[in-house]
């Protein structure tokens, strides 16, 4: 059988056309099963966070705290607390059950979570460039900074007389205006011993005496009644002492009220500049001993803020430098009527939840945090710990 050119043309054309097709169809399928992979191995990775939380879920989460009132503490067996009732919450919202204890420290805590032993560490905990080095952090919950603490001191009578007494102060005053009395005595009884004898005798033991009562009796501007300068240099002299006692007494009584102002502020801390070479105190290892070692003053650490409330209480130390929300709370609190707080806040810092790094948990406690800013969880819970602003 014999078939013409062009439909043998016409066949190959045909056949030319079904392979390429096919190819292109084999393309596009091998296209959609390597799609199909990437979107499994993506599914994959955002589930994996999902699978972690789940398996700590059925593990219990592992939470450190330390006691930091009022932001955690231990009461009746059991830790309470601003940041605790805020992890609660939290917790709640990421649905995970979870263990809490106690570390002594807060090295003890950041280091348990560096190596792995703790999930999460919850108290007052400051974030820092140094700290973030080994562990992560959660956005910050609450905004703090350091204050400073000092007793209320109560100055009996007694003291302060005997402290006025033995002034230094006094003393250099009371001398200087002796000196200058004598001097004046002198003058007068050298020019009135000849012409008025009578009241500035000649000899010189009753003469400077008379003198010397004369000087005193002038300069404490009773005047000198029974004594009086007949001559012209005596009265010129007379005039001049005068005036003197008028400056004399106004120095006198700048000393004095010199002498209260001291007596006053000797303890009077109210800014950082007023602990220059004082003893002051505070919990080391924390972001407040950090900033006292770059000061000039006698730093006295403590392994615990409680230990440094003692010490205050003892008089073993001048001032207490800590984070200020804790101050604040012990002032209201079991130092009531024993300490106050003084000076604005310095050293501002922010407190955040420490996680391990690359924690599964940093992007829901976030977010959660976020949440209960934003419900009005966050501002009831404040409010029970200190109260409206």
């Amino acid at each position: 059988m014999f078939f013409p050119p062009k439909f043998l043309e016409q066949i190959f054309l045909k056949l030319v056309l079904f392979f390429l097709l096919c190819i292109r169809v084999g393309e596009a399928k091998a296209l959609t099963n390597k799609m199909i992979g990437q979107n499994s191995f993506l599914r994959e990775i955002n589930s994996s966070e999902s699978q972690i939380i789940a398996e700590k879920k059925r593990e219990r989460l592992r939470v450190a705290t330390k006691s930091f009132p009022p932001f955690a503490f231990e009461e009746n067996g059991q830790f309470v607390g601003f940041s605790i009732d805020l992890w609660k919450e939290i917790a709640n919202e990421l649905d995970v059950d979870f263990n809490i204890y106690g570390e002594k420290t807060i090295s003890d805590l950041l280091n348990s979570v560096t190596d792995g032993y703790t999930d999460v560490g919850v108290a007052g905990i400051t974030i820092t460039w140094a700290r973030e080095k080994d562990i992560d952090f959660s956005h910050s919950f609450f905004e703090s900074g350091l204050q400073i603490l000092v007793p209320m001191e109560t100055v009996y009578p007694w003291q302060f007389f005997f402290a006025f007494i033995f002034s230094p102060i006094l003393w250099s005053t009371v001398a200087i205006i002796l000196i200058v009395i004598a001097i004046a005595s002198h003058l007068i009884w050298w020019l009135e011993r000849k012409n008025n004898p009578q009241m500035f005798p000649e000899n010189y033991k009753d003469g400077i005496w008379e003198a010397f009562w004369w000087a005193v009796v002038t300069v404490v501007t009773v005047g000198y009644g029974d004594k009086t300068p007949t001559g012209k240099a005596g009265r010129i002299i007379a005039t001049i002492w005068m005036f003197t006692g008028v400056l004399l007494i106004s120095y006198f009584t700048a000393s004095v009220s010199s002498i209260l102002t001291v007596q006053r502020l000797d303890n009077n801390i109210t800014t950082i500049q007023d602990l220059y070479n004082k003893s002051v105190g505070t919990v080391k290892d924390t972001t407040a001993a950090e900033f006292l070692a770059s000061t000039k003053s006698y730093v006295v650490l403590f392994n615990s803020i409680e230990d440094a409330y003692l010490a205050l209480d003892d008089g073993k130390i001048k001032a207490i430098v800590y984070d200020a929300p804790v101050l604040r709370y012990y002032s209201r609190s079991d130092g009531a009527g024993k300490v106050k707080i003084v000076g604005s806040v310095f050293e501002r810092q922010s407190y955040g939840i420490a996680l391990q790094s690359n924690s599964p948990y940093r992007e829901s406690i976030n977010q959660a945090i976020l949440k209960l800013k934003e419900d009005g969880t966050y501002e009831r819970i404040y409010q029970q710990w200190f109260g409206a602003d």
